[in-house]
């Protein structure tokens, strides 16, 4: 086989694959449902820590007492993640409380 014939097999082969390659990589991606769900929400009053997650198309109410003794350490609803409260330099009227999800 010469080398001028060869060279045109070549470019005639690649040429092919370029198009059935083309070819296939077409199409369309449907996506449906929710991609993310929004963090729980933590209110508190005087007396209560009250959480509202929205999961699986409800809505999920924990409350926590808030009792003298100090602010409790909990579960989310449904395990979604925990509450830790760290008192800063042991002051019972200034705290961090880190909410860490799962």
């Amino acid at each position: 086989m010469s080398r001028l014939a060869m060279i045109l097999f070549f470019g005639l082969f690649t040429s092919g694959m370029t198009q059935a390659a083309a070819g296939t990589s077409s199409g369309t991606i449907h996506f449906y449902g929710a991609i993310v769900e929004d963090a729980c929400s933590i209110n508190s009053n005087q007396n209560n820590v009250t959480t509202h997650c929205y999961r699986d198309g409800k809505n999920i109410v924990q409350t926590q007492s808030l009792a003298t003794g100090g602010l409790p350490n909990f579960t989310l609803p449904k395990a979604l993640g925990q509450v830790t409260t760290r008192y800063v330099n042991n002051d019972p009227h200034l705290a961090v409380v880190t909410v860490s999800y799962n």
